[in-house]
């Protein structure tokens, strides 16, 4: 899982959604519409503990030994036989180390119904600012802007699980964008279109592409899904 400049390190994120609420917060996602939501598991079940409107998923798993194999691969074959990429998918490049977590947190948000980002935020000024710029200006906008790094290093200070340099987890995030399943994962070449899907079927076709991950390391258990989705009113 290369990152091109390891130079700033903006200490991992936790899979927390309490803390990740807290952290939407302050970038301007309005939590009174959309709030993270734990999934719990993988059948329809815990689908159906998520209330709709889902605007995406954000998935953490352990790095090893295999998984840079793995994304080679997967590029060779997509760039062998192609893909279709929405012009309109918002997607940015990993620039700064560890910022994975709240990266999928943006890439989630990003791509959801703009509704649901406070206007005037962090979030909202940030996508002006990077409108029609590469997915490597995007990074470099991304790494450079001094708020959006504060939110992610008060988001680190708030978790329970105890930080270190050594990080061997990763987050990505996927996205349903006309009528596509998205994986955004800064770190990989470019987005990869995992086929089609439907507002209705979006966390039980996601629920496919996870369950890939585990066929990949079948003894591993350490994985958390959180979503993005309609908030829960009390």
């Amino acid at each position: 899982m290369d990152i091109e400049q390891q130079d700033d390190n903006w200490m991992p994120l936790e899979s927390n959604p309490q803390v990740m609420n807290e952290q939407a917060i302050k970038f301007g996602i309005n939590v009174d519409v959309a709030q993270f939501h734990d999934l719990l598991g993988f059948e329809d079940w815990a689908f159906e503990m998520i209330p709709a409107p889902i605007y995406g998923v954000v998935f953490n798993f352990p790095i090893k030994e295999n998984t840079d194999q793995f994304v080679e691969q997967e590029a060779a074959q997509i760039q062998e036989k192609g893909q279709h990429v929405s012009p309109n998918v918002f997607y940015m490049k990993q620039l700064a180390k560890n910022a994975c977590g709240t990266i999928a947190m943006v890439h989630v948000a990003l791509n959801a119904d703009p509704a649901i980002i406070q206007e005037g935020s962090y979030l909202a000024e940030f996508r002006k600012s990077v409108q029609g710029k590469t997915p490597q200006q995007i990074g470099e906008a991304f790494k450079q802007a001094k708020e959006l790094k504060q939110v992610h290093k008060e988001a680190v200070q708030q978790g329970e699980s105890a930080c270190c340099d050594e990080v061997d987890r990763h987050f990505v995030a996927f996205v349903l964008k006309e009528g596509d399943i998205y994986e955004l994962d800064g770190c990989k070449q470019f987005p990869i279109n995992h086929g089609k899907s439907t507002p209705e079927t979006f966390l039980a076709d996601v629920s496919k592409v996870i369950q890939k991950f585990f066929e990949r390391d079948p003894n591993e258990v350490s994985f958390s899904t959180v979503v993005l989705a309609k908030a829960l009113q009390e």
